[in-house]
């Protein structure tokens, strides 16, 4: 309002006008980072964000880290460690590594002080294996065979571009009386295929050992045997019978003689005609081998690796079919 002495005193202009907060601001470039697929075990080049302080006052970032069920299969580094000025900016850099096919998604989280802290950004990327798994040429994963009989699989790994590493493999699920053989480990360079064979080995008959014949004292197989064993029985057998009067008159002392004697035939005769005191006694015969079932398996084969940076991958096993007759 203006008072002077013109007509129409005082006059009036009115005014307006538009207060701004004194407040940082966070703004990103490009808001979403993109990621392209990634050989599982490599790394991706490196995605940049820039961060610009797009308000009035200095931002101050106290922390960026990363959340998510797939978080470890990225990683990120950043410069933004001084209080940016309205209109300045810092770098922020992420790589995706993972150790997982498929899918991966986490967040990019950064705390500051400015409003809607902290700032969650999505972050999304597609993995592929490190390598494929395939039945050789001329070979299947499928086998059939009769029990005591050898099942053999050729596999082929092939490996991604970006592959190099040594895999690790392991078998499981042999069927009963059944051994599954793999070699320890199959080295993958250049993108050139690697084979493998994958050998299952079953109990039957064809590998059933003789069975141990029971094993009889040879003194019992000698024609004379059981007459001489007998001869020292018989003769004194005869000589009471004969000198039966002689006996009864004969002294107490000469007649425990004669029996100590008599008994003394006897014990030899019979434990000689059971092979004891000379020959050896009968061996049990072992049990029956075991026979690997008839019917169908599935044989697993695992694989293991680790990514260039040394953490483990997690690789899908493949699994073969016997089928025992």
């Amino acid at each position: 309002m203006i008072a002077d002495d013109a007509q129409g005193s005082p006059q009036t202009v009115i005014l307006s006008g538009t207060g701004m907060a004194v407040v940082p601001a966070l703004s990103l470039s490009p808001p979403v980072p993109s990621f392209p697929a990634t050989t599982q075990g490599a790394s991706s080049p490196p995605q940049t964000l820039t961060a610009f302080n797009a308000g009035n006052a200095p931002l101050h970032v106290s922390s960026i880290s990363l959340s998510g069920s797939n978080a470890s299969q990225f990683s990120a580094s950043n410069n933004c460690t001084a209080p940016l000025a309205p209109a300045a900016s810092c770098s922020i850099s992420l790589v995706f590594s993972p150790t997982a096919s498929g899918q991966s998604a986490a967040n990019l989280v950064i705390a500051d002080d400015a409003p809607g802290s902290p700032q969650t950004i999505s972050l999304g990327a597609t993995a592929n294996p490190a390598f494929s798994v395939a039945a050789a040429s001329g070979s299947s994963t499928t086998a059939s065979i009769s029990a005591g009989q050898s099942a053999q699989y050729q596999l082929q790994l092939t490996p991604a571009t970006d592959f190099t590493g040594t895999i690790g493999l392991t078998c499981s699920g042999a069927p009963l009386g059944a051994v599954c053989q793999v070699p320890a480990n199959v080295s993958l360079a250049n993108g050139a295929a690697a084979t493998f064979t994958v050998t299952v080995t079953t109990s039957g008959p064809a590998f059933m050992p003789p069975l141990t014949p029971l094993r009889v004292p040879p003194i019992l197989k000698q024609p004379l045997f059981v007459p001489l064993a007998l001869a020292p029985f018989l003769s004194l057998l005869v000589f009471f019978a004969k000198k039966y009067s002689l006996f009864e008159r004969a002294a107490p002392r000469n007649r425990q003689a004669f029996c100590m004697a008599l008994s003394v035939g006897v014990f030899c005769a019979t434990f000689g005609l059971t092979g004891c005191g000379g020959g050896s006694a009968a061996i049990t015969p072992p049990p029956p081998p075991l026979v690997t079932p008839s019917g169908s398996s599935t044989i697993t084969i695992s694989f293991s690796a680790t990514s260039s940076s040394g953490q483990p991958l997690q690789l899908q096993p493949v699994q073969l079919t016997l089928i025992v007759k």
